[in-house]
């Protein structure tokens, strides 16, 4: 769990944690970023009076990937689940989910449900981005056909979030992966600070030939772009670039490259409304996923 002014949300996260790791042979490993608020005591107190808590303090906040990839050099489970801060386990959700895991060999990441405080669903599932998928964003056909397969592909407007399925991309805020394979990709790509790590992970798992599943009887509260929201305006900058990185790194070949031309100039230029609407609407607060 890597952790960023999370004073409000943490303490409750925790006690759901500590509380269903009962069930499995486990540790809490958390890594704070740097916070500036409540957050560095909040988590000594607890790391004090419970030893399946490690804790490491940055004097630096070098992102999200850096961070989790820190926790996974200090862990010795067979398998790591990585968990945001702004979250709460129901019972039996991490014994659930592993025992989905070590299920087949074939799986590599399994993922829960993600719900919104009031009982909403998240949807949390995506397909792989394809530079059709940019195209479509920017110019607004995602939204005019939101549950058109096409149109909407990569977010998934057609997927039914209440059925398991073998899917690409489940978000990162909850996810288990089994150990080994973590280790030998090198945990998460810290090219990808903040955004689309968890894409790059999942389709390197794929690439890897194994199976990502979504169970969604399994259910975890999410708050939703907690530590993003407080710093939105560089975190909006930062997705943008992750997102050509993301087809940088995994479009290589040469008649792809005036696609992944195409879509950096898209995303410049979609990338101006969108910081002058974070400027002019500032305070204002949604529950969207605040990426592209």
């Amino acid at each position: 769990m890597v952790t960023y002014n999370s004073s409000q949300t943490i303490g409750v996260c925790i006690e759901s944690v500590l509380s269903d790791i009962e069930t499995v042979s486990g540790e809490l490993i958390i890594v704070d970023n740097h916070s500036t608020d409540d957050t560095p005591a909040l988590l000594q107190s607890y790391a004090a009076q419970n030893p399946r808590i490690a804790l490491e303090l940055n004097q630096v906040n070098r992102g999200f990937a850096v961070g989790n990839n820190q926790a996974l050099r200090l862990a010795i489970g067979k398998h790591i689940f990585v968990l945001n801060p702004d979250t709460v386990l129901e019972t039996g959700v991490l014994k659930a989910l592993l025992e989905r895991l070590e299920g087949s060999k074939k799986i590599g990441i399994v993922a829960p449900q993600l719900r919104f405080p009031d009982g909403r669903i998240q949807k949390t599932c995506r397909r792989f981005p394809r530079h059709l998928d940019v195209i479509y964003n920017v110019f607004g056909l995602a939204n005019i056909f939101p549950a058109n397969q096409h149109f909407n592909s990569w977010k998934m407007g057609d997927f039914n979030h209440e059925m398991p399925c073998q899917v690409d991309q489940p978000a990162g805020a909850a996810l288990m992966i089994k150990g080994g394979l973590f280790r030998e990709l090198g945990g998460f790509d810290m090219n990808f600070p903040m955004f689309f790590n968890d894409v790059d992970l999942c389709k390197r798992v794929k690439d890897a030939g194994y199976e990502i599943w979504y169970f969604p009887q399994y259910v975890i509260q999410h708050l939703g772009g907690a530590s993003v929201k407080q710093v939105k305006l560089k975190m909006t900058l930062s997705s943008h670039i992750s997102f050509f990185r993301y087809f940088e790194k995994h479009f290589t070949r040469l008649h792809q490259q005036p696609m992944n031309f195409l879509v950096g100039i898209l995303l410049y230029l979609s990338l101006i409304p969108r910081l002058l609407a974070i400027i002019l609407f500032r305070g204002q607060t949604g529950k969207k996923r605040d990426t592209l």
